[in-house]
């Protein structure tokens, strides 16, 4: 279980508890709405929702997904609702949507809208050269694949692929095809016991709809004049290319689109006008909105993805060197990567006093803290996307400097720049070429680099055996930092502590910071600030097998020459004990002391219970002995102390006086180093650990870590308490304890009853040594175009396979160099053994997958074949994307309550679960907003207690909102989104949709 931050609450008055646990528990509300063609649609809420949830289920309904622009009216509460109106206020819950006027900013975005929903006809559908192979004939620009027709994609008006005209009739015998695909799949599955185990080249084929035909081969910005004059009130043209190959021009307008010269025709939205004017797209949309349904009846359409995963979508694999993005993030339609601060004008806010008033800013009660977390959280959301924007800006600067000054050798780990922009210091150095080197750079000393290593383990162990639950908004040094690792580069990007403090007093008032847009829903797509390894079309899938496999050769010798380097080092390296401790290992050691402190009282109160009834005595009589017994116990001592202190004299009393002053300067030595309300916060803690030294403390953390933090992790994977799915999940489980990834070896052998963790574990420890040869191969690389071969004869030397028949003894040598080395990595780092069986079960997608998340990769989604010595091609690269890491910032109390309401499920207190389950789901709402992957996963638990309640239907609807933020947030291979999609399909299950469960 996760620490909670800080000693034990003080109990409340039971009253008070009383009335605060009064709660009305969610429950499932119909939303009636009311469409500007007098249509009603019941929408499935929960009480918990508000007017800005109900936008978000019309956004998943087929009827209503392409309305933008519009406001909500009741009867009761009047015009333009809030989107902070809670629906439950709503008597009766009925509200009418009103279309409100454009601008011409929210006239594009009702665009983007439209092209965001059909995009699943073309975006995600693998194309047929692709499948055919690297040697088959292909053209990436044109042909006559559907999956050539790409909505919206302005910037190539030539590739609409306009040869390809359908009639009216062959539109209508297109809208068949809609079922015959469902079909197929069903009878395969009663024929099958079992689905075919998936395959990469499988990734977007769920979200596909290519077998239909897109309603719309394109739209893009019209440069034609105007039919008649130009109406103040019309905002720009746009040249829309239906399915069926006619060209209509459409002028967006105040009220909403029309034909050019046909206003009569004005519609306020761009659906219904060509629903009017073409019979082929209405039958296409309908076509695909009846698909959708088919596909998930109970909604999450297939749109608003953005590519944020290792695997880059179908379209953009076709065209590497252009990228052609996802209308979510297409700028050409008002689309962008998400975040806050793209455009500038937040760089040059007074970070370092803005984080002062944070850490200043009342927080006893739960109330002030939820109001403290609010603003931190916001603060801190909008510095990460100023600081990564701000880095990954200096880097690509650098490299486009280094390539045509031709400069390129640079020492490894020498600052090559440093900037400045008010309060954010930013430096760059070159990553370093050795692979046996460790290039972290640790958060918590970037901000103290004159403190050894000691110094700041003892910083770090103070800070976690003092925490509460403002342990991450007071500790500044580490929130005002961001590390962020790019192309063979790693960007620091801090905020002094020191900076601009001595400008004026500090008070609450002087931050003035927005609320993010649509409740958080858009957050920063790091993988948007992507550089792409391809120029020009020549290195896209046309280029044959062989001629890669011959360019990768020269690549090869330079992986060979990195591993080589390593290895000598790594062998001359002497083992030394490192004394790095994370901070939350603290609060766990002061959550286990308590713990144990309580569990002693409570077996004391219960002896004490058993002493005091005297069998036959009476209780009175037994009292009286108890009495009668301290009283000879008091006399016994005074007389034996009076005999002995004439035989150890004034000695005894001399090594007493010593033990005592001993005791007090060790109380001192922490009061000097601990401001006052945490030295008492300590002392309060019942632990004792305020007498002891920080040495003492040092030596007594490490024996908690070995002895009981470490078994205890175990223990709770056995248990079923903690389920990791993957390295990341597994690194998160590890570093919320306070746990080293170094001790993974130790993990393994501590699991020996369970092999689903010690596989985990050691595809976690491969993935980590394999990322250390990557990134010195990629730090060694002078010139960009050389980047995606080198990278892709890197993972060929890891992840290739020599067969048993091969005569090349290069590449033979490669694997056992590579072998080798491997063996003396997790030997020096991990404390492992490698064993032959080992990498005889390696299941390589995973660290394939690994290695991309960790170095920062985009790759093709196809099957590679990892049994050949070249599973990789240079064309498989696509780009690199940044990497970064920097403290979470969000609510303790939050979490506290999750973990509550984890632990009463545990215990099978339902109920509990249920309340707990609310609450942390409120405060998180309050503090993240609705749509972020912390409310997500308070969504999730929520839904898990309810499916045990029995309610799989409420069940479904919070874990249907947890997959909505999932997949558009974090991305549709994250394991919180895998997570998602499994609860679902046990709900879905339950609720007899075996079939949907299935997929």
């Amino acid at each position: 279980m996760a620490p909670k931050a800080g000693k034990a609450k003080v109990h409340r008055i039971k009253g008070e508890k009383k009335k605060k646990e009064e709660k009305v528990l969610p429950a499932v509300v119909d939303v009636t709405v009311e469409t500007p063609d007098y249509s009603l649609l019941t929408l499935k809420g929960i009480s918990t929702d508000k007017i800005l949830d109900v936008r978000k289920l019309l956004a998943v309904h087929v009827e209503a997904c392409h309305l933008t622009n519009f406001s909500f009216s009741h009867e009761g509460r009047g015009e333009r609702l809030k989107d902070t109106v809670e629906i439950v206020s709503l008597k009766p819950c009925h509200v009418s949507i009103v279309e409100e006027e454009y601008t011409e900013e929210l006239a594009v975005a009702h665009i983007r809208r439209l092209l965001d929903v059909i995009a699943c006809t073309t975006a995600f559908g693998a194309s047929p050269e692709r499948n055919a192979g690297p040697e088959s004939p292909s053209s990436a620009g044109g042909g006559g694949g559907k999956g050539d027709s790409r909505p919206g994609d302005a910037a190539k008006p030539g590739e609409a692929n306009g040869e390809e005209s359908k009639d009216e009739g062959a539109e209508i015998s297109g809208s068949k095809k809609v079922a015959s695909p469902t079909s197929a799949t069903v009878s395969v599955h009663k024929d099958d016991l079992l689905y075919p185990p998936p395959k990469l080249g499988q990734f977007y084929e769920f979200f596909s709809f290519s077998h239909l035909t897109p309603p719309l081969q394109y739209i893009k910005m019209s440069s034609r004049s105007f039919m008649d004059d130009k109406k103040e009130d019309d905002f720009f043209q746009i040249d829309v290319k239906i399915c069926n190959g006619k060209l209509v021009t459409v002028i967006a307008t105040k009220d909403g689109f029309y034909p050019n010269g046909k206003r009569s025709l004005l519609s306020h939205s761009l659906v219904g006008l060509l629903q009017q004017i073409s019979r082929a797209f209405d039958s296409a949309y309908k076509s695909l909105m009846k698909a959708f349904i088919e596909h998930n009846k109970f909604g999450n359409l297939p749109y608003g993805f953005r590519a944020n995963t290792w695997v880059v979508p179908p379209i953009a694999a076709d065209l590497p060197s252009i990228f052609p993005p996802l209308p979510a993030e297409d700028e050409t339609w008002g689309g962008n990567g998400g975040g806050q601060g793209r455009d500038g004008k937040k760089d040059r806010r007074p970070w370092a006093k803005e984080f002062a008033i944070l850490a200043a800013m009342p927080c006893k009660t739960p109330e002030e803290r939820q109001v403290r977390d609010r603003k931190a959280f916001l603060l801190h959301s909008l510095f990460i996307d100023v600081a990564v924007m701000k880095a990954v800006k200096v880097i690509q600067q650098l490299i486009i400097k280094n390539e045509s000054s031709n400069e390129s050798n640079y020492p490894s780990a020498a600052v090559l720049r440093e900037e400045q922009v008010r309060d954010l210091r930013i430096t760059v150095t070159k990553d370093n070429t050795n692979a046996s080197t460790k290039l972290d750079v640790k958060l918590d000393g970037i901000q103290a680099p004159g403190k050894s290593s000691k110094d700041l383990c003892q910083r770090n162990l103070l800070k976690g055996i003092t925490a509460d639950e403002s342990a991450t908004v007071h500790d500044t040094a580490t929130l005002g930092v961001v590390v962020v690792r790019h192309c063979g580069y790693t960007a620091v990007v801090r905020v002094p502590t020191d900076a601009g403090l001595s400008e004026s007093p500090l008070t609450e008032e002087e931050i003035h910071i927005e609320e993010q847009p649509e409740g958080g829903s858009n957050s920063l797509n790091v993988n948007s600030l992507r550089m792409l390894l391809h120029k020009s079309s020549s290195c896209g899938i046309q280029k044959s097998h062989c001629a890669d496999i011959e360019d990768l050769h020269s690549f090869r010798s330079l992986v060979r020459k990195v591993l080589e380097d390593s290895l000598l080092r790594l062998d001359e390296e002497t083992k030394e004990r490192k004394m790095s401790i994370r901070w939350e290992l603290g609060a766990c050691w002061v959550q286990h002391l308590q713990n144990q402190s309580g569990n002693t009282d409570s077996k004391k109160s219960e002896d004490s219970k058993v002493e005091t009834t005297v069998k036959g005595l009476g209780k009175q009589f037994g009292q009286l002995k108890q009495i009668k017994k301290k009283v000879q116990d008091n006399g016994g001592k005074t007389n034996s102390a009076n005999e002995n202190a004439t035989s150890f004299g004034v000695g005894f009393i001399k090594e007493h006086v010593d033990v005592s002053r001993l005791k007090e300067d060790k109380e001192m030595m922490l009061q000097k180093l601990l401001p006052e309300a945490e030295y008492m916060r300590l002392k309060e803690s019942d632990t004792g650990l305020h007498i002891k030294s920080p040495d003492e403390l040092i030596e007594m953390a490490h024996k908690y870590y070995e002895d009981i933090a470490l078994p205890k992790l175990v223990a709770d994977f056995a248990s079923l308490e903690l389920s990791p799915v993957d390295g990341r999940t597994l690194t998160d489980f590890m570093h919320t304890r306070g746990l080293q990834m170094c001790s993974l070896g130790r993990v393994v052998e501590l699991a020996d009853k369970l092999p689903h963790v010690q596989s985990l574990c050691l595809h976690e420890m491969i993935a980590r040594a394999y990322k250390h040869i990557l990134q010195a191969v990629i730090a060694t690389v002078g010139d960009m175009s050389d980047m995606a071969g080198t990278v892709a004869s890197c993972l060929n030397v890891l992840l290739g396979s020599v067969p048993a028949d091969n005569t090349d003894i290069y590449l033979n040598n490669d694997i056992s160099l590579k072998h080798k080395w491997l063996e003396y990595f997790l030997s020096k780092r991990f404390g492992w053994k490698l064993k032959d069986k080992d990498c005889n079960d390696l299941r390589k997608y995973a660290i394939l997958r690994g290695l991309c998340h960790k170095v920062g990769l985009e790759l093709v989604s196809r099957d590679y074949d990892f049994e050949t010595p070249h599973p990789f091609r240079k064309s498989d690269i696509v780009s690199m994307v940044p990497v970064y890491k920097h403290v979470a910032c969000s609510s303790a109390d939050g979490r506290t309550l999750l973990e509550s309401s984890k632990t009463s499920l545990d215990k099978g207190k339902l109920e509990d679960a249920v309340n707990y389950g609310t609450k942390a789901l409120a405060k998180l709402v309050a503090v993240c907003g609705p749509y972020h992957r912390m409310t997500a996963g308070a969504y999730s638990l929520l839904a898990v207690v309810l499916y045990h309640t029995g309610d799989f239907n409420q069940a479904t609807i919070y874990q249907q909102k947890a997959l909505d933020i999932n997949e558009r947030e974090l991305g549709l291979d994250h394991p919180d989104t895998m997570k998602s999609y499994g609860d679902l399909a046990v709900f879905y299950y339950r609720l007899q949709h075996t079939e949907l469960a299935l997929k």
